[in-house]
Order: structure tokens, then sequence, then C-alpha cells
């Protein structure tokens, strides 16, 4: 038991970290463009793993408290992409 909730805690401490990592390297100015596109690839993966887990965790049938989590890591991973990719005018 103890292995499986130290197990729950990993996906749990990864899936709330993702978003916040990926939203804090948009605010890194680059003006070189391959450590942009370093910077564009990181803040996928991350935005990816916390939205694939928050929406693994969202369609299971699990409390309503692991559910708001899991909506909270889709909503600042989309944050993340939506910072990162918005057109600069």
């Amino acid at each position: 038991m103890y292995s499986l909730a130290v197990l729950v805690a990993i996906i749990f401490l990864t899936m709330l970290l993702a978003g916040p990592i990926a939203v804090a390297l948009t605010f890194i100015k680059i003006e070189k463009p391959v450590l942009k596109t370093i910077r564009r690839v990181a803040v996928c993966a991350l935005s990816a793993i916390g939205i694939g887990l928050g929406v693994m965790l969202f369609t299971q049938g699990v409390a309503i408290g692991a559910k708001l989590f899991s909506l909270a890591a889709i909503t600042v991973g989309v944050y993340a992409l939506k910072r990162e990719f918005k057109a600069k005018l």
C-alpha cells in the first residue's frame, strides 16, 4: 500500500507542478532562435504532461477535490501554451 501511495503522490505532484513550471519558462526573455526553440519544446512537453495527467484524472471516477486539482492543471497547461504561442504584435 505504501508504494501505491507514493505513486499517487508522484502523479499528483507532476500534474500540479508541470503547468506552473511551463508558465515560469514563458517569462524568460530569449533572443537566440535555438534557445527559443528549446524553450518552446520544454513548454510544450511540460504542458502536455500536465494536461494529459489532468485529463486522465478528470475522466476517472475520483472525488471532487481531485477533479478540481486536475481541472486546475489543465487550465494552467493551456494558459502556458497560449502564452508561449500567442502572436506578438
